[in-house]
């Protein structure tokens, strides 16, 4: 089987381009899909789709395909697979806060919990 180069301009335009309709179903605005993906917030799509990314901006393309994944194995309803990162939600590490602020206030770590908070929902209790 071929291996699949995770640096290749297209696969990083496909990731991107697939990330950006998560979080628009999501129901990031603009700025939040900016400050998620760090660029600049007068982005447009077209220059997204068309940009050189960092590595850092690569994880986070990363991090969001595991979250949405994550959602998809526990979730069969389009309400919950979307609808989670806008919700509040009292455990932790969210605390009350919706789970999309707590990614906007945070880096990689921040990523991190929410992707082993959705995985804990998955592990029989």
């Amino acid at each position: 089987m071929n291996q699949v180069n995770l640096q290749a301009p297209h696969v990083i335009r496909n990731g991107v381009t697939t990330v950006l309709n998560i979080l628009i179903k999501w129901q990031c605005s603009k700025h939040q899909i900016a400050c998620l993906l760090l660029v600049p917030a007068d982005f447009e799509v077209q220059d997204l789709e068309a940009m050189s990314f960092s590595q850092e901006q690569q994880e986070r393309v990363s991090y969001i395909l595991n979250i949405h994944a994550g959602l998809r194995s526990i979730f069969s309803n389009p309400e919950n697979i979307y609808g989670f990162m806008n919700m509040s939600n009292h455990n932790p590490p969210f605390n009350g806060d919706k789970p999309i602020d707590f990614l906007m206030n945070g880096g990689n770590a921040e990523f991190e919990a929410v992707i082993k908070s959705i995985d804990s929902l998955a592990m029989p209790k």
